[in-house]
């Protein structure tokens, strides 16, 4: 679903610029013992030229530091104060949750690969870095719940309140093709089942541009999905695998849609389903995982130092910036 994508794609970027940067503080840190003169010599390495000017790696060393040091720092510290706290409660994040929550933030995604492949090309995260990410996410919601008790029965009427939340749903993958008038869809819909190939027919002949170069390729879409025709909803789901279906009228004109493939989407046994819960009203009873992190930051006595020099700020505690993936 493109939608799902595209707000994933807003909420991992700032994580993407943080690691980004981090990766350039390691590499442009000087190591101890080093030559101060193969340290000028990187410093003034020529990265880049245009007419008689050059850029070197130090200018973009400073630019980077001065304009998002802080954040990088302050997520840092961030870090550094969860996993103390964790430490000191004896709190761990075992590799399956973190392997759950990576699956989950897969929905709206065709596979896998396509998943990590587009946050790669998206925001430029690797699958290390998602992990790292995830786990901190994890890590501090349990250092934020973890004196909170969530009782028995608040679970079971919050399922019950709830039941649109766990019912196992279908998704389903499309292509379509979209035609302005009756007529032309119909005329669609017999070249469709007479043999012409889908793809080719939506390049040709749909009127949405965003997906006819993609063979008018939908993706997966989940049966309840807001952004997405009823009309093509209900089509889809009464329909077998590779068949097409009869013009269906939507705001935008009238679809003719082809069933690729279809999975359902199970939510998880019982069990699962209550540790969710419980987990989802232990946070709201909790203090916004931002708060908590400064309180942490509070705690463990986090002090920045001489940052003025290095990032041209005050050396003086800077506001926390929330954790990666937290509330």
């Amino acid at each position: 679903m493109r939608n799902a994508k595209l707000l994933w794609g807003i909420i991992v970027i700032l994580t993407a610029a943080c690691l980004v940067l981090t990766r350039v503080a390691m590499t442009e840190t000087r190591a101890p013992g080093r030559d101060s003169a193969a340290s000028k010599g990187e410093e003034s390495r020529v990265v880049a030229r245009i007419g008689d000017k050059t850029i070197t790696s130090e200018m973009v060393r400073q630019k980077v530091y001065s304009k998002y040091g802080m954040e990088m720092l302050n997520q840092m510290l961030d870090h550094l104060a969860i996993q103390l706290e964790a430490d000191d409660r004896g709190l761990r994040v075992e590799e399956k949750e973190i392997a759950s929550e990576l699956t989950r933030m897969q929905q709206g995604y065709g596979s896998e690969e396509e998943f990590y492949q587009s946050m790669k090309e998206q925001v430029g995260m690797t699958r290390e870095e998602l992990h790292e990410d995830v786990y901190f996410k994890l890590l501090v919601e349990k250092a934020a719940t973890a004196d909170i008790v969530v009782g028995e029965n608040e679970i079971s009427d919050y399922i019950k309140q709830h039941p649109e939340e766990f019912a196992n749903t279908e998704q389903f993958h499309l292509q379509y093709i979209l035609n302005e008038t009756l007529e032309q869809a119909n005329r669609t819909y017999e070249l469709a089942r007479s043999g012409n190939d889908f793809s080719t027919l939506a390049k040709e002949r749909s009127l949405d541009v965003n997906t006819a170069s993609e063979g008018g390729d939908l993706g997966w879409i989940e049966e309840n999905d807001p952004f997405v025709s009823p009309g093509i909803l209900k089509a889809a789901k009464d329909m077998e695998i590779g068949a097409v279906s009869q013009p269906v009228q939507t705001d935008g004109g009238y679809a003719i849609v082809k069933l690729i493939e279809r999975k359902e989407d199970k939510k998880g046994d019982p069990e699962a389903i209550r540790e969710t819960v419980r987990k989802q009203l232990a946070l709201q009873k909790a203090p916004p995982i931002k708060d908590f992190t400064e309180q942490l930051r509070d705690k463990w006595k986090a002090t920045l130092v001489d940052t003025d020099q290095e990032f041209g700020t005050p050396g003086t505690a800077a506001a926390s910036s929330a954790p990666s993936g937290g509330q």
